[in-house]
């Protein structure tokens, strides 16, 4: 496969980057205070700590893909490795492809290693773990793919600074649409009601990722609900991919 050689090549680039050891360390020292806050949890420790070590795994990862993938595609023209990389025989979609893949595998690895650190910290706080905890970290995957292809979509045409904000912004947003969709139902006006239903269509529903409140309190999630929400992630970033692949075709490089 020709996308092959650019999801190493983005890998071993993406690992040499000292933003994501940094980040990764920060995340394994946030779960590790868990034992600080442990004597301070007044029997509710299981809860605490569970929710402390998913949302620490949650924030870094989010983190890694907005800070490095907003200069995935800048720090190629940048150092104007992108005119070697495009001489060859390689289309842009497989181009932008193999950039995505390559920091999903980044992502992969960094997920890996901080759920290791979290199982760890349940294990030496006493804490029993069980699988469904995985769930969380199984749709977090599908929500770093739509960020991945967020950031990715921004740095075809911004600069990483901006591509970070703005995937920042949408990231932010993004957890806010049931809010959208509230505020349709509620106000009176047409015009304000087609507005807020369309952008509550447009922009992404990142809260349907969010169900570490559910898996630690034991709320039972309905098969259904889970079969979508996953379905919905990749219908999303493959739209995603889709635009920044128009984008980047059009470039002149």
């Amino acid at each position: 496969m020709k996308i092959k050689p650019v999801i190493l090549n983005t890998f071993i680039e993406s690992v040499r980057d000292k933003i994501l050891i940094i980040l990764i360390v920060l995340g394994l020292l946030l779960m590790a205070s868990a034992k600080i806050v442990q004597p301070l949890a007044l029997g509710e420790e299981s809860k605490i700590i569970k929710d402390l070590g998913l949302s620490a795994i949650n924030l870094v990862s989010v983190l890694i893909a907005i800070f490095v993938g907003g200069r995935l595609i800048y720090k190629e023209i940048e150092k104007r490795t992108i005119y070697i990389v495009l001489a060859k025989p390689i289309r842009r979609w497989e181009f932008i492809l193999g950039k995505f893949f390559g920091l999903l595998l980044v992502l992969f690895i960094s997920l890996l290693l901080l759920a290791i650190g979290f199982f760890l910290v349940l294990f030496f706080t006493r804490i029993p773990a069980d699988f469904s905890l995985l769930l969380p970290l199984l749709f977090l995957i599908f929500e770093l793919s739509i960020i991945t292809a967020l950031a990715l979509f921004f740095s075809t045409f911004v600069t990483p600074i901006g591509a970070s904000i703005f995937t920042f912004l949408l990231y932010f947003v993004g957890h806010l649409t049931r809010d959208l969709k509230a505020f349709a139902a509620m106000v009176k006006n047409p015009a304000l009601t087609f507005l807020a239903n369309l952008f509550y269509y447009l922009l992404p529903n990142l809260a349907n990722f969010n169900i570490k409140g559910m898996v630690v309190h034991n709320v039972p999630i309905p098969l259904g609900v889970i079969i979508f929400t996953l379905v919905y992630g990749v219908i999303y970033t493959a739209g995603l991919l889709f635009l920044a692949t128009l984008i980047f075709q059009r470039k002149d490089l």
